[in-house]
Protein backbone atom coordinates (compact mmCIF):
# COMPACT_ATOMS: atom_id res chain seq x y z
CA UNK A 1 0.00 0.00 0.00
CA UNK A 2 2.81 2.16 0.90
CA UNK A 3 4.82 1.58 -2.33
CA UNK A 4 1.29 2.86 -4.37
CA UNK A 5 1.14 5.71 -2.64
CA UNK A 6 4.50 6.26 -3.11
CA UNK A 7 4.13 5.74 -6.62
CA UNK A 8 1.22 8.20 -7.14
CA UNK A 9 2.84 10.74 -5.21
CA UNK A 10 6.04 10.49 -7.55
CA UNK A 11 3.97 10.53 -10.64
CA UNK A 12 0.69 12.34 -9.72
CA UNK A 13 2.30 16.11 -9.34
CA UNK A 14 2.20 16.70 -13.20
CA UNK A 15 -2.06 15.34 -13.67
CA UNK A 16 -1.97 18.08 -10.66
CA UNK A 17 -1.03 20.70 -13.02
CA UNK A 18 -2.50 19.41 -16.05
CA UNK A 19 -5.99 19.04 -14.33
CA UNK A 20 -5.59 23.20 -12.80
CA UNK A 21 -5.06 23.86 -16.27
CA UNK A 22 -8.49 22.52 -16.86
CA UNK A 23 -10.35 23.72 -14.28
CA UNK A 24 -8.55 27.28 -15.94
CA UNK A 25 -9.54 26.66 -19.45
CA UNK A 26 -13.08 25.83 -17.90
CA UNK A 27 -13.20 28.81 -15.47
CA UNK A 28 -12.33 31.34 -18.69
CA UNK A 29 -15.09 29.49 -20.95
CA UNK A 30 -18.18 29.96 -17.94
CA UNK A 31 -16.50 34.26 -17.49
CA UNK A 32 -16.84 34.58 -21.43
CA UNK A 33 -20.25 32.97 -21.91
CA UNK A 34 -21.62 34.99 -18.52
CA UNK A 35 -20.40 37.99 -19.98
CA UNK A 36 -22.16 37.36 -22.94
CA UNK A 37 -25.74 36.96 -21.02
CA UNK A 38 -24.78 39.71 -19.26
CA UNK A 39 -24.17 41.92 -21.66
CA UNK A 40 -27.52 41.68 -23.38
CA UNK A 41 -29.13 42.62 -19.94
CA UNK A 42 -27.68 45.95 -20.44
CA UNK A 43 -31.19 48.40 -19.69
CA UNK A 44 -31.41 51.73 -19.16
CA UNK A 45 -33.78 51.55 -16.24
CA UNK A 46 -34.80 55.38 -16.00
CA UNK A 47 -35.97 55.85 -18.91
CA UNK A 48 -37.36 52.13 -19.49
CA UNK A 49 -39.46 52.71 -16.17
CA UNK A 50 -40.53 56.18 -17.48
CA UNK A 51 -41.38 55.04 -21.06
CA UNK A 52 -43.66 52.55 -19.02
CA UNK A 53 -45.51 55.02 -16.73
CA UNK A 54 -45.69 57.38 -19.54
CA UNK A 55 -47.61 54.65 -21.31
CA UNK A 56 -49.45 53.19 -18.86
CA UNK A 57 -50.72 57.09 -17.83
CA UNK A 58 -52.03 57.25 -21.31
CA UNK A 59 -53.87 54.05 -20.98
CA UNK A 60 -51.84 52.47 -23.49
CA UNK A 61 -51.34 49.02 -22.50
CA UNK A 62 -50.48 47.50 -25.86
CA UNK A 63 -48.08 50.05 -26.21
CA UNK A 64 -46.09 49.53 -22.76
CA UNK A 65 -46.40 45.62 -23.52
CA UNK A 66 -44.70 45.84 -26.93
CA UNK A 67 -42.05 47.96 -25.36
CA UNK A 68 -41.15 45.30 -22.39
CA UNK A 69 -41.17 43.46 -25.45
CA UNK A 70 -38.42 45.13 -27.11
CA UNK A 71 -35.84 44.68 -24.75
CA UNK A 72 -33.69 41.21 -23.90
CA UNK A 73 -33.14 42.23 -20.38
CA UNK A 74 -34.66 40.07 -17.16
CA UNK A 75 -36.03 43.30 -15.82
CA UNK A 76 -38.20 44.07 -19.13
CA UNK A 77 -39.15 40.48 -18.79
CA UNK A 78 -40.98 40.58 -15.54
CA UNK A 79 -42.45 43.55 -16.62
CA UNK A 80 -44.16 42.37 -19.71
CA UNK A 81 -45.17 39.36 -17.29
CA UNK A 82 -46.94 41.74 -15.38
CA UNK A 83 -48.13 43.87 -17.98
CA UNK A 84 -49.94 40.96 -20.14
CA UNK A 85 -51.95 40.07 -16.19
CA UNK A 86 -52.98 43.46 -15.47
CA UNK A 87 -56.44 42.34 -16.27
CA UNK A 88 -55.81 39.66 -12.99
CA UNK A 89 -56.46 40.11 -9.12
CA UNK A 90 -53.19 42.35 -8.06
CA UNK A 91 -51.86 39.41 -5.72
CA UNK A 92 -52.19 36.97 -8.78
CA UNK A 93 -50.02 39.76 -11.14
CA UNK A 94 -47.81 39.63 -8.36
CA UNK A 95 -47.26 36.23 -8.18
CA UNK A 96 -46.45 35.56 -11.90
CA UNK A 97 -44.03 38.81 -11.73
CA UNK A 98 -42.02 36.69 -8.95
CA UNK A 99 -42.41 33.68 -10.69
CA UNK A 100 -40.92 35.45 -13.63
CA UNK A 101 -38.27 36.69 -11.19
CA UNK A 102 -37.26 33.51 -9.81
CA UNK A 103 -36.72 32.02 -13.80
CA UNK A 104 -34.92 34.93 -14.48
CA UNK A 105 -32.49 34.69 -11.35
CA UNK A 106 -32.29 31.10 -12.73
CA UNK A 107 -30.99 32.08 -15.98
CA UNK A 108 -28.71 34.47 -14.58
CA UNK A 109 -26.91 32.40 -11.86
CA UNK A 110 -26.59 30.00 -14.62
CA UNK A 111 -23.03 27.97 -14.43
CA UNK A 112 -21.95 30.45 -11.52
CA UNK A 113 -21.59 27.71 -9.18
CA UNK A 114 -19.17 26.13 -11.53
CA UNK A 115 -17.22 29.71 -11.13
CA UNK A 116 -17.23 29.10 -7.42
CA UNK A 117 -16.69 25.73 -7.18
CA UNK A 118 -12.95 26.29 -8.92
CA UNK A 119 -12.30 29.31 -6.91
CA UNK A 120 -12.70 27.56 -3.57
CA UNK A 121 -10.74 24.25 -4.58
CA UNK A 122 -8.61 25.12 -6.88
CA UNK A 123 -5.82 26.18 -4.03
CA UNK A 124 -6.57 22.53 -2.45
CA UNK A 125 -5.90 20.84 -5.92
CA UNK A 126 -2.55 23.34 -6.22
CA UNK A 127 -2.02 22.67 -2.84
CA UNK A 128 -1.84 18.71 -3.62
CA UNK A 129 0.21 18.96 -6.07
CA UNK A 130 2.85 20.61 -3.84
CA UNK A 131 2.58 17.77 -1.12
CA UNK A 132 2.64 15.10 -3.45
CA UNK A 133 5.98 17.16 -4.95
CA UNK A 134 7.53 17.68 -1.73
CA UNK A 135 6.89 13.87 -1.52
CA UNK A 136 8.62 13.21 -4.59
CA UNK A 137 11.43 15.68 -3.60
CA UNK A 138 12.37 13.37 -0.07
CA UNK A 139 12.04 10.17 -2.47
CA UNK A 140 14.45 11.63 -4.56
CA UNK A 141 17.11 12.03 -1.89
CA UNK A 142 16.59 9.29 -0.52
CA UNK A 143 17.89 7.28 -3.99
CA UNK A 144 20.52 9.85 -4.12
CA UNK A 145 22.01 11.15 -0.94
CA UNK A 146 24.95 12.48 -2.43
CA UNK A 147 23.27 14.81 -4.10
CA UNK A 148 22.50 16.78 -1.20
CA UNK A 149 20.04 19.91 0.35
CA UNK A 150 20.19 20.49 -3.46
CA UNK A 151 18.16 17.76 -4.95
CA UNK A 152 15.34 18.76 -1.78
CA UNK A 153 15.23 22.34 -2.82
CA UNK A 154 15.08 21.75 -6.46
CA UNK A 155 11.89 19.35 -5.73
CA UNK A 156 10.52 21.91 -3.58
CA UNK A 157 10.69 24.25 -6.01
CA UNK A 158 9.00 22.76 -8.69
CA UNK A 159 6.50 21.25 -6.08
CA UNK A 160 5.71 24.62 -4.96
CA UNK A 161 4.61 25.41 -9.19
CA UNK A 162 1.70 24.26 -8.20
CA UNK A 163 0.52 25.76 -5.32
CA UNK A 164 1.36 28.92 -7.22
CA UNK A 165 -0.74 27.39 -10.28
CA UNK A 166 -3.88 26.49 -7.95
CA UNK A 167 -4.11 30.34 -6.73
CA UNK A 168 -3.65 31.86 -10.37
CA UNK A 169 -6.51 29.60 -11.19
CA UNK A 170 -8.63 30.39 -7.88
CA UNK A 171 -8.20 34.30 -7.89
CA UNK A 172 -9.75 35.13 -11.25
CA UNK A 173 -12.50 32.86 -10.66
CA UNK A 174 -13.53 34.29 -7.34
CA UNK A 175 -13.27 37.24 -9.01
CA UNK A 176 -15.52 37.35 -11.78
CA UNK A 177 -18.04 34.96 -9.14
CA UNK A 178 -18.40 38.17 -6.64
CA UNK A 179 -18.70 39.94 -10.03
CA UNK A 180 -21.21 38.17 -11.59
CA UNK A 181 -23.44 38.07 -8.25
CA UNK A 182 -22.77 41.83 -7.82
CA UNK A 183 -24.52 42.56 -11.30
CA UNK A 184 -27.27 39.88 -10.47
CA UNK A 185 -28.04 41.74 -7.31
CA UNK A 186 -28.58 44.84 -9.27
CA UNK A 187 -30.72 43.33 -11.85
CA UNK A 188 -32.61 41.56 -8.96
CA UNK A 189 -33.19 45.19 -7.00
CA UNK A 190 -34.47 46.95 -10.51
CA UNK A 191 -36.96 43.80 -10.99
CA UNK A 192 -38.32 44.72 -7.47
CA UNK A 193 -38.85 48.48 -8.06
CA UNK A 194 -40.30 47.63 -11.28
CA UNK A 195 -42.50 45.09 -9.52
CA UNK A 196 -43.51 47.67 -7.32
CA UNK A 197 -44.22 50.41 -10.13
CA UNK A 198 -46.19 48.08 -12.00
CA UNK A 199 -48.32 47.09 -8.98
CA UNK A 200 -48.64 50.85 -8.33
CA UNK A 201 -50.16 51.38 -11.58
CA UNK A 202 -51.88 48.59 -11.85
CA UNK A 203 -55.07 49.46 -10.36
CA UNK A 204 -55.84 52.83 -11.80
CA UNK A 205 -55.51 51.12 -15.17
CA UNK A 206 -57.52 48.01 -14.30
CA UNK A 207 -60.65 49.72 -13.11
CA UNK A 208 -60.45 52.41 -16.03
CA UNK A 209 -60.53 48.81 -18.55
CA UNK A 210 -63.35 47.17 -16.39
CA UNK A 211 -65.37 51.05 -16.70
CA UNK A 212 -64.80 50.48 -20.43
CA UNK A 213 -65.89 47.04 -20.91
CA UNK A 214 -68.73 47.72 -18.80
CA UNK A 215 -70.23 50.74 -21.09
Amino acid sequence: MLERLLSLATHGGEAILYLLVALSLLSLAVVLERFATYARNRIDLPRFSGELVELLNRRELDAALARGSASRSAEAEVASEGLRNFHREPAVAAELMDSMRLRQQQRLDLRLGILGTIGSNAPFVGLLGTVLGIIKAFHDLSSNVSGGPSVVMSGIAEALVATAVGLLTAIPAVVFFNYFKGRQRQILGNIGQLQKLLLACRSDLASSLATGEEA
